[in-house]
């Protein structure tokens, strides 16, 4: 199955207070998280990643992806086009609290190349990462990296993903917190 990820220009970052249908997306890669006060489900897909975090009753849910892609209105919390930093906080009923940085960074050629190559070649237990084919204007794809650091009350996910057609990465550390 070819994977070609949409450009950088083409996508966005959404915060929901529900749950998304995971058929919306091809997924790569993914993990599951089962933890006392709470679940999760990390996925690499095609476009960026989704994040899936259950505590109790609430449940939000992080998705980087191309802004085209057919996504609910309903309960979304955050929407944004990727330009520059931002920072985004958003408290729950029930004691969940969660807050993230995103930003979109274009760098030289030379950086671009050392980060791809780093993030390519991770191979820890607790990462995820998916290497996309090429579009055909330079010979190497894409690639997506997460990284998750779990604690009993507290979810941590870093995630890099390279736009080689433009020289940029997206990066996004968000932290998910229950009470």
């Amino acid at each position: 199955m070819l994977s070609i990820r949409p450009t950088v220009a083409e996508h966005a970052f959404y915060v929901f207070g529900r749950s998304i249908h995971p058929e919306l997306f091809s997924i790569y890669r993914s993990r599951s998280i089962d933890r006392s006060k709470y679940a999760a489900k990390i996925d690499i897909t095609s476009d960026g990643h989704v994040v899936t975090f259950n505590s109790r009753s609430v449940v939000m849910t992080e998705v980087v992806c191309s802004s085209k892609q057919l996504l609910p209105q309903k309960r979304r919390l955050v929407g944004s086009n990727l330009k520059g930093k931002n920072v985004e906080q958003v408290d729950r009923k029930q004691g969940v609290t969660y807050h993230t940085q995103f930003e979109l960074e274009h760098v030289s050629s030379d950086m671009f190349w050392m980060l791809h190559n780093q993030l390519q070649s991770s191979e820890c237990e607790n990462e995820l990462v998916h290497s996309f084919d090429s579009s055909g204007r330079i010979a190497f794809g894409a690639v997506s990296f997460v990284h998750i650091e779990e604690r009993e009350r507290q979810l941590l996910v870093q995630a890099f993903h390279t736009f080689p057609d433009d020289c940029a990465i997206v990066k996004s550390v968000s932290t998910f917190c229950a009470s």
